[in-house]
């Protein structure tokens, strides 16, 4: 009867009712053409919400293009009001307090360099896999 007890004791703990998951979506961005220009992705966000209390804690991302990016290309990914500078087209860190487990997310593409970009950059997709905690 005492382990059925303990059993139950455990269920009920804050450490037992904590929960991980994660979403994944994708988008396609657009074409960046000419320098000092952002370029906005689709949004991307779960087709389930969350659980209530969920608390974003990892991203992994992978950004597909047409070509080579030009120098001077900056990748960062968005949520609310909180934008994270991004380290290449393909990676995994992660997320600062704060930002939505739930989404949408979106990407901003931006090109540091003046003039034209020749070949242009097309986004073909953006790849995301939110990992979240519940408590």
């Amino acid at each position: 009867m005492r382990g059925w007890m303990w059993c139950g004791l455990l269920m009920l703990s804050p450490l037992a009712m904590a929960a991980d998951g994660s979403w994944s979506s994708s988008s396609f961005g657009g074409m960046l053409s000419q320098g000092k220009q952002t370029l906005k992705s689709r949004p991307v966000q779960p087709d389930i919400a969350p659980p209530q209390g969920a608390i974003a804690a990892t991203l992994a991302w992978r950004i597909t293009t047409d070509g080579n990016v030009p120098m001077g290309f900056r990748v960062q990914v968005c949520g609310g009001n909180r934008c994270v500078r991004l380290s290449g087209l393909s990676g995994e860190m992660a997320l600062p307090v704060g930002f939505p487990a739930s989404g949408p997310l979106w990407f901003e593409y931006v090109s540091t360099v003046r003039g034209a970009i020749a070949p242009s950059v097309t986004i073909l997709s953006n790849q995301v896999t939110l990992g979240y905690r519940v408590r």
